[in-house]
């Protein structure tokens, strides 16, 4: 029979030790939490119940303790025996090399310098990364992402944020930078003030249902109807797919005492225009159908055949959420659309999605809606005015949330 006694950090680790000492036939008679970890006694050719083996367990578990004891004891004479036997030199070598893990000498400048620029790499390194972590190429300083991170939260896109902050120049602090970037912002926020107004033309409003096509198109032609008469406008509807879905237009049309037309299954618009070629302006009210739908590309194709005779204009509602925007844009763009129209801006709480379609896109920005009052909540856009808004949008939202986070850690 032979026993072992074993020390290890944890369980797994004695069990494993039994195993390659006794190997996996040996049989645990005792575990015990110690000082160093767990402490078990194992045994092969182990009899239960039997006084003789059970007499040769602590036998042997005594000699292993006697000899541990002696090692131990051992160990400092030994030490001091080896120190005694090592030259001179050698020790003075060995005290040196002590003293210098002990005390270790100052760097002198030129290496604080050395060192002060890779902990500055680093951070930077470590900083430009945490903004997106998507893309693993973006090199950015300190203050180009402390900026970035900027512009994500008023709502810009990423590609956006990253073409912006790549144009800035070095400033001294991070407020001159960032006025810098939002000047840069309305610089790229592309803006057409359509002369739809004093000349008219043909426009055709696209966009997912809900969207505020309809409203926009009554807005416009009762601002145009004041001011040129109710005979220079028509309105013409491609909806021939929903029930009821012309009503609303319908309606406008009565009341401003303007001509209204609805587009036959089996015609072309073409042919529809040159019904109303004496307004001045005809505004084209469009379903919005989704791309799987069969209608939506019989749709498009009635908008190409008018080439640039007819401006389509994406409508963006501002309530929508970015990818959703996105979707609109990927959506309607084989269009070739001409312009987009912000809708909802009295609902909005961000601006940054809709103003990144625009400057991605290089899609202008021609009207502004922000209520629901006909004719008064349309408005030509001002690039400085959607900017500071945005801006003013995304500090509120930094400010709202404090308040009932702190709220509700005191409750905790």
């Amino acid at each position: 029979m032979k026993v072992k006694r074993i020390t290890a950090a944890n369980m797994q680790q004695a069990l494993r030790q039994v195993t390659q000492e006794l190997g996996s036939d040996a049989v645990i008679l005792s575990s015990k939490k110690v000082d160093q970890g767990f402490e078990v006694v194992a045994a092969t050719d182990y009899q239960s119940g039997d006084a003789e083996a059970q007499a040769e367990v602590e036998r042997q578990l005594t000699l292993q303790r006697e000899l541990e004891q002696t090692r131990r004891q051992l160990q400092p004479e030994a030490s001091e025996r080896a120190e005694a036997q090592v030259p001179p030199q050698q020790k003075a070598r060995e005290q040196k090399v002590r003293e210098q893990f002990a005390q270790p000498s100052a760097p002198d400048s030129g290496e604080l310098r050395r060192m002060s620029g890779e902990l500055k790499e680093l951070k930077n390194w470590l900083v430009s990364h945490q903004g997106s972590p998507w893309d693993q190429e973006r090199p950015m300083t300190w203050q180009q992402s402390q900026l970035w991170q900027r512009c994500q939260d008023v709502g810009l896109e990423p590609a956006w944020s990253d073409r912006l902050v790549s144009r800035l120049q070095p400033a001294d602090n991070l407020d001159d930078s960032w006025r810098q970037a939002l000047q840069l912002m309305e610089q790229d926020l592309p803006v057409a003030n359509l002369p739809w107004l004093e000349q008219g033309g043909r426009y055709a409003l696209l966009g997912p249902t809900g969207a505020g096509k309809t409203t926009t198109i009554g807005k416009m032609a009762a601002q145009f109807v004041i001011r040129h008469g109710a005979e220079s406008v028509a309105l013409i509807t491609l909806d021939n797919y929903r029930i009821a879905a012309h009503d609303q237009l319908k309606t406008f049309a009565k009341i401003l005492g303007v001509r209204w037309l609805r587009a036959p299954q089996d015609g072309t618009l073409p042919e529809l225009l040159k019904k109303v070629a004496k307004a001045k302006l005809v505004l084209i009210d469009s379903a919005g159908l989704a791309s799987q739908d069969p209608h939506f590309t019989e749709q498009l194709s009635m908008l190409k055949d008018c080439g640039n005779a007819v401006k389509k204009l994406l409508v963006l509602p501002l309530t929508s959420q970015g990818r959703c925007l996105q979707e609109n844009y990927e959506h309607f763009k084989s269009a070739a659309l001409h312009g987009c129209i912000f809708t909802k801006l009295d609902e909005c709480f961000c601006l940054g999605p809709a103003m990144s379609i625009a400057a991605l896109a290089r899609l202008p920005l021609t009207l502004v809606t922000d209520g629901p009052h006909i004719p008064d909540d349309l408005h030509m856009p001002e690039a400085s005015k959607l900017v500071r808004l945005a801006e003013q949008m995304a500090r509120m939202a930094r400010t709202r949330w404090p308040v009932p986070e702190a709220a509700y850690a005191a409750l905790r």
